[in-house]
């Protein structure tokens, strides 16, 4: 999409991130060309980006089958061995385990497209943005957010993926255009910290502009006068996803309205009308799963969409965004605020999201958990 103004500063990917996210861009560039004279483009692109773990396979297979068919030129030399396997073990030492681009907030911005590949790729992953589609309502039809001010957009509900945060991360998206220079200049969406262990899908959100979840650096983005977007339910919040329910997981999360309080930023609900019903999902040992979520940090929903596939329901996602709800600035800035007030504070937000959502959904309530 185009962006609604030129694209800020940005993070650059490190040698070894680059040339494993290659083949990524790659086949979203093919299958762009293929599936856009068809008219199906929306499909696949969200069949690709809906089943986002399935980025791991495209490297392996790509990189496996260079290597299957350079041993057959190259006598007396497993390629594999020689070759693969160490570049493999350099990503792991240099990457996952040294390289700490997702911690650092400056440029934490979404990365342009920089070369032709990259360029027809992007028409592909942005055609998943109109699948649904995706849009954004304010809370009233003249709406502005200055982008000299800051925020903390808490987004509702996780489901299976979050899609409302596309809005967030995505150049010429529905807020982008209603909210110009937000994106990228002023926003920076947080991301759960496995996310950044995981080969390719690291890399993807690196280049979505994605920074690390955890208070320490959102406090870093608060300190650089950044605004913040976070999905407060998380992993958590998508076990309980039932489609044609709203659930969102609330009452003890506290950490964002702490956080905005520390800093002295507006605090905006934001709910993706719709996005509870994009899969549908199974409760098969939900305790269990449930369980090994809060032990380990890891979500495992049972779910699919259409055709028993990661193709969700195309079910418009209609993205609501409240009212910025204003907090008193601290004597200092990044002072823990007082218990008192974080009640009363959580309170507000709490009743704001109701309300917000009371009044663009008939279908159902509101469930907090």
């Amino acid at each position: 999409m185009t962006s609604s103004a030129a694209a800020p500063p940005h993070r650059k990917l490190c040698l070894l991130s680059r040339i494993i996210i290659f083949p990524v861009h790659l086949s979203a560039a093919i299958l762009y060309l293929i599936t856009a004279p068809l008219g199906c483009e929306q499909e696949m692109s969200m069949l690709f980006t809906g089943g986002f773990f399935s980025f791991l396979i495209i490297p392996v297979m790509f990189y496996g089958s260079l290597l299957h068919f350079m041993n057959r030129f190259m006598e007396n030399m497993n390629l594999m061995t020689h070759v693969g396997f160490p570049l493999l073990l350099l990503y792991f030492i240099q990457v996952i385990l040294f390289d700490k681009s997702h911690l650092q907030p400056k440029n934490a911005a979404p990365i342009p497209p920089q070369n032709q590949i990259e360029k027809v790729a992007q028409k592909f992953y942005d055609a998943s943005m109109k699948y649904f589609p995706i849009t954004c309502e304010p809370w009233k039809a003249d709406a502005k957010l200055s982008p000299t001010r800051q925020f903390i957009f808490a987004v509702h509900p996780h489901a299976i993926h979050c899609m409302p945060l596309a809005l967030f991360t995505n150049y010429g998206s529905d807020f982008d255009l209603k909210f110009p220079n937000m994106v990228g200049n002023n926003c920076t969406a947080l991301a759960a910290t496995v996310i950044f262990k995981i080969p390719v899908v690291r890399e993807v959100f690196l280049k979505m502009g994605y920074v690390d979840a955890s208070r320490s650096v959102a406090s870093k983005l608060l300190e650089c006068n950044r605004s913040i977007v976070v999905c407060v339910g998380g992993e958590e919040e998508s076990m309980y996803t039932t489609k044609g329910r709203d659930i969102v997981v609330l009452k003890k999360r506290k950490g964002f309205i702490r956080l905005a309080l520390s800093y002295g930023v507006d605090i905006v609900p934001v709910f993706g009308v719709g996005n509870s019903d994009t899969y549908t999902t199974y409760g098969f040992m939900v305790k269990q799963r449930q369980w090994l979520q809060k032990r380990f940090g890891v979500a495992l929903p049972m779910f699919h969409g259409r055709y028993f596939t990661p193709l969700p329901y195309k079910v418009p996602i209609t993205t609501l965004i409240g009212e910025p709800i204003p907090t008193p600035k601290p004597k200092v800035k990044g002072e823990k605020p007082s218990d008192e007030l974080v009640e009363k504070y959580h309170a507000m937000y709490i009743d704001a999201l109701k309300k917000l959502h009371a009044k663009h959904v008939q279908d159902r309530v509101l469930e907090i958990m």
